[in-house]
Formats: structure tokens, C-alpha cells, sequence
């Protein structure tokens, strides 16, 4: 009865609401103390276990054709991270000296260039991009050299959090961060085993440090280069998710229960086993790209060899895949994208950044289809 009764209400505000906004006036009150009730809805609850599942799954592959922009800022694409936020698209990869560069959206006007390359003070070595939820920052950044987490705050500035992660055994230069507060964190790391998801918490005078989900799961494969992947965290939806490089899978979490959904495709998997030939180019690229958002999660799929990219690359700009999940595990879309390169998704979902390695200006824009 209560689900009818708020589909009932849903239905009358609908039509209240669309026959508000040919008057252009705002929501009433009872209008929004629904909207307001409906937004705290619990999200739906996730199904545990292992499913096997077939490519099929997202239906058929949408292609999409990239729109390049040009910038006045010439650079070599490298091991890229990228950041688009409302009206600024924020890049971490070399050049001139620098790992950072800020454009505009949507016309990719070139805004500044900052973090020094070096040993000193405030200049790095091996950053990488932190989500965060603080309000204050469009990312955190954490350093490889020092070990240490810094804020890109809302000027752009990068400023020094005094935050030092502890030193432990594990490896330290792979480390994968999500920032829950300043002082609260989920991080991937290599374990003797291979991977785990670990739970960082300071406090005025002590830490913890702790193992939250062990993202190892084949006796036959005990070592960090088996695991490597890509990590997300939905705060929101309580759930995180890691998608592995070398196997096609994905494992999503509920933060709260621990409760786990492992998807696994029908792909002949993993058979090298060592280090070396785990890291090969002859082994078979599966998920090595993330961007998490808030609605959906997306994942970018090669699904070949670097050695056949390599060649497809020689004669072309290549291709790539970008997979779409809900945060429950449920496969949405499948797009193919005419380029290959590097990837991040908008806040507002509505488009695909891809940096792509093999064009002068390397910049271009995906529309995801609106029905999505």
C-alpha cells in the first residue's frame, strides 16, 4: 500500500509540476517535502554471490564518434589522469615542467599550468588523483615520494594536508585512494597475496589502518601483478567497486554489510601466473580504466593484447570500449569509441572525455545518448 500511495503522489506531482513550469513557477511546498522524501529513499539493496555473465548483456554496442577539440597547449599524451568538473576540465599529465594543467569546458581554453616536477618543496614526483567528497576541493592528490596526501582545493592551489600515510610492507607507488573526509579513507594496495582494499582513519592523536576486503581470490595467482585493477567508491550509495586488468571481472562491495556481487564474464581468464608474464604484452588487456559518478560506473574495456593494439594503433587511431554499471553490478551500456586513449566521465554523466594517444590534439568529446 505504501508504494502505491507514493507512485500515486509521484504521478500528482509530476503532472503539478509539469503544469507549474508552463507557468514557471517553483515547486510548492507539499511538492518539495516529496521530492525531499524521495530523494532519501534507500537505494536498493545489493543481490550477493557470483554471477556469470555473457558480453550480451549490455545489448547491443552503442558507437559513438568523438568530437576533437583543439588546445593551444601541445603535449604528449602520457600515463593521463583527468578531472572534468562543471566548467573545468582539470589534467595530470607532463608538461613543461609541470604534472597539472586546468582548461575551461566547454571550449577547452587553456586556464594555468602548476605542480612543479622535482624533489623540493611542493613539487612532485609520481602524483595521482584522489576523489573526495570535501566541498572545499575538486580532488585530493596523493605523492608516491613522501607517501604523503595533498588537497587541489577551489582555487586551485595545491595545498599540503600534513597527512602522512603510515609506511607499511605493502607497495607503496600503487596505492589507489578515496577520500570519505580529510581524515577517512579507502585505499587499494598490493599485499603479499595480491590486492586488498584497506581502511584508513586518523584521529587528533592515533590511526587505524585497517583490512576491510581482500580483493585476492585464486590460489593459483599469489601476486600483486595478477590484481591489478581500478578502484571506486559511491559514498552516497554505499558501495565500492574494483574492476581487474587481467581477468574480466568486476567485485562490487556494500560498505555498510561487506555484502559482495562478483561479476564474471565468459572470457578464457588469467592462465599466466608470475609476475613477468602477468605484465606481458602478449596477455590479454581486460578493465584498466575507472570513473566512478554518482548515478552509474564506468569502466574502460580493451579486451585485446597490447601487442594487437600496437598494430591496430601503427594503422589507425584504434578503438576502445566503455562499459556502464549501476552500483548494484547490473550491466547498463556498452559504447564503442573510435580512438584509443584514456578516458574520465563528466559530473553530470552526460559526456565521455577521451585523451587519445595518437592524435596531435588529443582531446575529444563522447555525447552519451540521452535515453541513458
Amino acid at each position: 500500500m505504501r508504494r502505491l500511495t507514493i507512485y500515486g503522489l509521484v504521478l500528482s506531482i509530476t503532472f503539478s509540476c509539469n503544469q507549474n513550469s508552463k507557468k514557471g513557477t517553483e515547486l510548492g511546498d507539499n511538492q518539495q517535502i516529496m521530492v525531499d522524501i524521495l530523494s532519501k529513499q534507500p537505494f536498493s539493496p545489493l543481490i550477493e554471490g557470483e554471477v556469470l555473465i555473457k558480453d550480451d548483456a549490455f545489448g547491443d554496442i552503442i558507437e559513438l564518434t568523438g568530437v576533437q577539440h583543439s588546445v593551444n597547449r601541445i603535449f604528449k599524451v602520457g600515463e593521463i589522469e583527468m578531472i572534468a568538473d562543471d566548467s573545468l576540465f582539470i589534467v595530470k599529465n607532463q608538461n613543461d615542467g609541470n604534472y597539472f594543467m586546468v582548461f575551461s569546458l566547454p571550449d577547452f581554453r587553456f586556464v594555468k599550468s602548476f605542480g612543479r616536477m622535482g624533489r623540493g618543496p611542493l613539487e612532485f614526483q609520481f602524483p595521482s588523483f584522489v576523489k573526495s567528497n570535501d566541498d572545499r576541493a575538486y580532488s585530493y592528490v596523493y605523492e608516491w615520494r613522501g607517501n604523503k596526501l595533498w588537497m587541489l582545493d577551489k582555487n586551485l592551489e595545491i595545498k599540503e594536508l600534513g597527512i602522512i600515510i603510515p609506511k607499511d610492507d605493502k607497495v607503496l607507488f600503487d596505492k589507489q585512494f578515496y577520500s570519505l573526509s580529510d581524515s577517512n579513507y579507502y585505499y587499494v594496495a598490493s599485499t603479499k597475496q595480491g590486492k586488498a582494499v584497506f581502511h584508513l582513519q586518523f584521529y587528533p592523536d592515533s590511526l587505524t589502518d585497517r583490512l576491510f576486503y581482500n580483493l585476492s581470490f585464486s590460489k593459483e595467482h599469489r601476486n600483486w601483478a595478477s590484481y591489478i585493477g581500478d578502484f571506486g567508491v559511491n559514498k552516497e550509495k554505499k558501495r565500492m567497486v574494483y574492476a581487474y586488468k587481467n581477468f574480466k571481472r568486476l567485485i562490487f562491495v556494500n560498505t555498510e554489510s561487506k555484502e559482495t556481487r562478483t561479476l564474471i564474464f565468459d572470457e578464457e581468464e588469467g592462465k599466466k601466473k608470475d609476475v613477468i608474464n602477468m605484465l606481458g604484452p602478449d596477455n590479454v588487456t581486460h578493465y584498466w580504466g575507472m570513473s566512478a559518478q554518482n548515478n552509474y560506473v564506468y569502466v574502460l574495456y580493451s579486451g585485446r593484447t597490447p601487442i594487437v593494439v600496437s598494430e591496430e594503433l601503427r594503422k589507425g587511431p584504434g578503438y576502445i570500449y566503455v562499459e556502464q554499471f549501476d552500483w548494484n553490478g547490473n550491466p547498463v551500456h556498452k559504447y564503442r569509441l573510435d580512438h584509443w586513449g584514456f578516458f574520465c566521465v563528466s559530473k553530470d554523466e552526460k559526456t565521455i572525455y577521451l585523451a587519445s594517444i595518437t592524435e596531435e590534439q588529443p582531446f575529444l568529446c563522447y555525447d552519451i545518448p540521452k535515453d541513458n
